[in-house]
């Protein structure tokens, strides 16, 4: 049963959402493997630290964690006499190179205690780092100066490779006459030449080829011969040292094993949390209360997998009633309330943050049921409502009092009085065990009985009976109908029929307790009608509110621009001045009675008038939309964007929309310097640069002409990031991108792709 709810809410598909934000292998499998927590305890840890997280990642950027695999296992090989191989080492490269980005971060603010702990934790080993890059190289190679030996074997293995290419040459020459073509040719990666069939005995040689025509033989000459032998023992001297090397430097890297599978953790928790985070934000949610109350509190929930500009958000709030019955028209979205609930319990629960317009307040549950859908089993032989009431029994025989139970069609698929009868008593029997009930019915017989009873909450959902379309909002404390003859007209039944039906309800006897109930539903619509008016009017006047906000604000920018105007003049008046003061010197300078140290003061408080730094900062109590405002006991300042009642929201100098109390603000003036020269840029950055280079394709020449111009590019743009695809072919692309990124200064690091960045077919560079 239990598991079956993460498939009923279709939990799977947010997991699967969550899943394109992790960097590693391990955080991978976390999310694959996400369930709901056991322990409340452990659920509020878990929710702490995602809530440090989304709010760090919203101050400052988003943690930097690369692409990265699994390496524990290897890691473990290491201490059984294992042997590490390249790719193992080079991530153990690439991820102390993470740690040392990271730690980098550890000192920023301490108001993230949490993650702050784990950054601080995080050990740096420059000299493991330092040995592994002095070996491997990061087109995951062996260095040629991993050792001497190995830099005197390649030396020779290069040195008779080229004296081969030589020595194939000279045979071509001497054998000229008797070949069919003036080129050799390559059979088998070795070198042979093309003789003709009749002087196949002139060249020593073995035969490894022959041409479909008959008329030519492919030779590998002697000399060849002798030269592949010798290249062939090189290569397995290379093959031996360098299995040596990587012996040695998996005994050397066996000391830092411990600190190594620490950071390791670090990461991988830093990258599971990071990717809870970024989901988070991108689907606009917020980490909810764990209350030790009995409590379901959402407001404006948004189903998180209908599209945002689709989806209809509605409020939740079971506190002292418990029990919950929505009722209204079929596919007027009361199993979409349901899903909403069941979904954001689940999500709280398994440590992620919930799409409400304001934070949750939820309790822990132990156990969460559910039984929604046409339950019929072809093969069990069992009809809808002997599903249904299967899935009931075994629900009933587990659910506590701090379960959760949602049930969609209470009662269904049996006669309405016998159904009605039995939502009756699965309602009265979880109200006295005292846990949490929601469910949907048709059903007007349960209307009733939860108008009568008060730990009932009776809702519906909206219908706009002039047009008979669904609103899919949720109204709490009213019951709804069903509207199954309105629909049915709309739908084009025969007019008579509608007539007969109608003519029946208004016709069928009622009890007084149905009457009286009916006029008691009556009322509450009604008052729920003067209610939405209210909130109409209320829309009204915050309407009216903007409106004059934007008048004050016309009028403060035209008080600005008659500001800026006598500015102008002002400047305009003391520069006519100061010509005038020029020519009176010139007069001066040719009469001997003048005093030139009173005409110089006063140039000179000419000079100061115009240069006039204006360094104002006062602070008032009265404050408006638009006015800068300044946290108390804090450095936060920002604009203030709406003000309602004792609240504000304003945005601060990083972005953030953030909403205090009035008391807790002050007005201020920022600080206006007038500038004495304003400069212009000698040039500005119109080019669109992408955050790719593709060299595929390029010769290795025109390939770094491209890549010089593209990084001259990325610089200017003032890229931080960007990635080169060069493919993995032969490596010599590869190798001549990486020799050209070594020449520049101005490249921090690179790196070969990871997990998603196309791998050693792709680098990864940082700029300074």
């Amino acid at each position: 049963m239990v598991k079956d709810i993460y498939k009923a809410f279709e939990f799977d598909i947010i997991k699967e959402n969550l899943e394109k934000y992790v960097k590693g292998e391990v955080a991978l499998r976390q999310i694959r493997e996400l369930e709901m927590f056991t322990s409340s305890e452990e659920l509020k840890k878990e929710l702490s630290y995602l809530e440090e997280m989304i709010s760090y990642t919203l101050k400052y950027r988003s943690l930097v964690i690369n692409p990265h695999n699994d390496i524990v296992y290897q890691l473990i090989s290491l201490t059984k006499d294992g042997v590490g191989s390249i790719e193992f080492f080079y991530q153990i490269s690439s991820l102390l190179e993470n740690v040392d980005i990271l730690k980098e971060e550890s000192s920023k603010d301490d108001k993230y205690p949490l993650i702050m702990e784990m950054l601080s934790n995080l050990i740096s080993i420059p000299s493991l780092k330092n040995q592994i890059d002095h070996i491997i190289t990061r087109d995951l190679q062996i260095s040629d100066n991993a050792s001497s030996e190995l830099r005197s074997i390649r030396r020779n293995l290069r040195n008779e490779e080229q004296g081969q290419s030589k020595l194939i040459n000279s045979l071509v020459l001497r054998y000229k006459d008797i070949l069919n073509s003036e080129k050799y040719t390559m059979r088998n990666s070795s070198y042979v030449l093309p003789v003709k069939s009749s002087y196949k005995n002139s060249v020593s040689g073995i035969v490894v080829d022959e041409s479909d025509s008959k008329l030519t033989v492919f030779i590998e000459p002697t000399e060849i011969l002798e030269s592949n032998n010798k290249i062939a023992r090189l290569k397995e001297k290379e093959y031996e040292e360098i299995k040596r090397i990587l012996k040695e430097l998996s005994i050397y890297t066996l000391k830092y094993i411990e600190p190594l599978r620490s950071n390791i953790d670090i990461v991988n928790r830093l990258d599971f949390l990071l990717a809870k985070a970024n989901y988070a934000l991108d689907i606009k949610a917020e980490v909810a209360n764990i209350t030790n109350e009995r409590v379901i509190y959402l407001k404006n929930a948004r189903h998180p997998l209908i599209d945002k500009d689709k989806v209809v958000s509605n409020s939740f709030f079971l506190d002292k009633q418990k029990i919950m019955v929505i009722s209204g028209p079929n596919a007027g979205g009361k199993t979409v309330c349901l899903k909403v609930i069941g979904l954001l319990v689940i999500m709280n629960q398994c440590g992620l943050a919930l799409p409400t317009s304001e934070k949750a307040n939820l309790c822990f549950f132990d156990k969460i049921f559910v039984d929604m859908g046409d339950n019929q089993s072809l093969m069990d032989n069992l009809s809808t409502f002997s599903g249904h009431i299967k899935n009931l029994k075994e629900i009933l025989d587990e659910v506590t009092k701090d379960s959760l139970v949602i049930l969609d069609e209470l009662g269904t698929g049996t006669s309405p009085l016998e159904g009605e009868a039995l939502g009756v008593g699965v309602i009265t029997h979880l109200n006295n065990l005292g846990c949490f009930g929601i469910f949907t019915s048709h059903y007007e017989g349960l209307k009733s009985f939860a108008l009568e009873n008060e730990y009932i909450l009776n809702a519906s959902m909206a219908f706009d009976e002039e047009n008979i379309v669904p609103t899919y909002h949720l109204r709490l404390g009213v019951a709804g109908k069903s509207y199954g003859i309105e629909l049915s007209q709309r739908m084009g039944v025969e007019e008579n029929v509608i007539s007969l039906s109608k003519e029946y309800l208004e016709n069928k006897v009622k009890s007084d307790k149905e009457v009286t109930l009916a006029l008691l539903n009556q009322r509450l619509e009604e008052n729920e009608f003067i209610k939405m008016e209210l909130l109409r009017k209320e829309e009204e006047l915050d309407k009216r509110n903007i409106e004059l906000e934007r008048e004050i604000e016309k009028y403060k920018r035209l008080e600005n621009k008659i500001f800026l105007e006598s500015e102008k003049e002002k400047e305009k008046l003391i520069q006519k001045a100061k010509e005038e003061i020029e020519e009176i010197m010139d007069e001066f300078k040719k009469s001997s009675s003048y005093k030139m140290h009173e005409v110089i003061a006063s140039k000179k408080k000419l000079d100061d008038l115009s240069s006039i730094e204006e360094e104002e900062e006062s602070i008032s109590k009265v404050i408006n939309v638009n006015d800068y405002v300044r946290i108390i006991d804090s450095d936060i300042t920002g604009k203030v964007i709406r003000i309602k009642g004792d609240k504000i929201s304003l945005i601060s100098e990083q972005g953030m929309n953030l909403n205090v109390k009035l008391s807790q603000v002050e007005r201020y003036f920022p600080k206006k310097k007038v500038k004495k020269v304003q400069t212009t840029s000698l040039f500005k950055t119109t080019k669109i640069v992408k955050l790719e280079c593709n060299l595929i394709g390029l010769r290795v020449e025109e390939a770094l002409l491209e890549l010089d111009k593209y990084i001259d590019d990325a610089i200017v743009a003032r890229y931080k990031e960007v990635r080169i695809v060069h493919g993995s072919g032969t490596g010599a692309l590869r190798e001549a991108v990486h020799n050209y990124l070594n020449r520049r200064k101005e490249i921090k690091s690179y790196r070969l792709g990871g997990l998603g960045e196309g791998g050693v077919g792709a680098t990864v560079v940082y700029f300074k």
